[in-house]
């Protein structure tokens, strides 16, 4: 077994539906380098943004509130300058603080035969607004897969549009890098597929580069390196990106070396705590409520403790890279670190 530690409480915070949107895939989002969490209610949403001082405090002032009463159960929000953006079943939508809507790009409906969920995300400076629609199926009724759509924030002017392999797939944007105008797009069909990109947005264009495919997505980045984990949990890996964009594997490790049990998964999304750490979670089913945390050395992904909450902990952790992470618990957020 490995030495386990105990973490040192940085501070908590009780946020009322936090435990429904762990679970979602617009619910933690990484915006312009920035933690966000987005938790609904039938007629509101809130955006909190986490400080990035490590005070007992742990979201800065401004709660972005923005009443939305159409929200269906796959729609995906995320903030803006002036307000959020949404993504729904079959149109991407603009919407100032007092939630009117300023514009509304239409598309073919996620629930209209292909079944998936798009997301979008703003770039730092808030010109641009990257999107994921469905393809428009011919008249043979063939669907060649979905669209990467670059979206001009003023108007919903078409910029610019790429194809993508997947189709009928749920979407995931993160954006880990403060002022640079790269996402990571991540598409997911299930346990049978996956794709993972790096998505730049230079000169009203977008240039994709595949980072992941098959049974493999992209969990987390930090700089030129990414852990890439098989979607129904049974490896994790240390990728180097090179500068053709493709990766090279530089370490790999499955959860039977973590946690000494029959049947183990690695679940959620593991995450750089720092430059020479990282966090993972692991659990006898691969959508594991009840699981075990460890730290990882970055450099061989070897286990470097297991993790001893002194209370009940969620059931995964999003790493901030800053030394930091944090989990949920019934509706509080906790944030964590290794104690000096």
């Amino acid at each position: 077994m490995p030495e386990e530690i105990a973490p040192q409480l940085v501070g908590r915070e009780t946020v009322e539906g936090i435990t429904e949107a762990w679970g979602e895939f617009d619910g933690r989002q990484f915006r312009d380098g920035t933690l966000r969490l987005v938790t609904r209610s039938p007629e509101l949403v809130s955006v909190r943004t986490l400080r990035s001082s490590t005070e007992p405090r742990l979201f800065c002032d401004d709660v972005l509130h923005v009443p939305l009463t159409d929200l269906y159960e796959g729609a995906y929000v995320t903030p803006t300058g002036g307000g959020i953006a949404a993504s729904r079943q079959d149109s991407v939508s603009y919407h100032s603080r007092d939630g009117a809507v300023e514009w509304s790009f239409r598309h073919f409906p996620w629930g209209g035969g292909p079944i998936g969920s798009g997301a979008c995300a703003e770039t730092p400076d808030g010109q641009r607004l990257l999107a994921v629609v469905p393809g428009t199926p011919g008249s043979t009724g063939e669907y060649p897969g979905d669209r990467c759509v670059l979206l001009e924030s003023a108007t919903g002017k078409v910029l610019d549009e790429a194809p993508l392999p997947s189709f009928s797939a749920s979407y995931t944007l993160d954006a880990p890098f403060a002022r640079v105008s790269a996402f990571f797009l991540s598409a997911g069909q299930g346990q049978d597929s996956a794709h993972s990109w790096k998505v730049d947005v230079a000169d009203d264009r977008l240039h994709l580069t595949e980072l992941a495919s098959g049974l493999a997505r992209v969990a987390a980045t930090q700089d030129d390196r990414v852990l890439v984990q098989d979607v129904g949990g049974s490896w994790l890996q240390l990728r180097g990106v090179l500068p053709d964009g493709t990766t090279q594997v530089e370490s790999e490790v499955r959860p039977e070396g973590l946690r000494t049990a029959e049947e183990s998964y690695i679940t959620g999304d593991s995450g750089f705590v720092d430059a020479s750490r990282a966090i993972a979670a692991v659990g006898e089913e691969w959508w594991s409520e009840e699981t075990e945390h460890f730290l990882l050395d970055t450099a061989d992904l070897t286990v470097r403790q297991r993790i001893r909450y002194p209370f009940p902990d969620g059931p995964d952790a999003k790493a901030l890279g800053d030394g930091t992470w944090i989990t949920v618990h019934e509706d509080e957020v906790q944030r964590w670190r290794i104690a000096p």
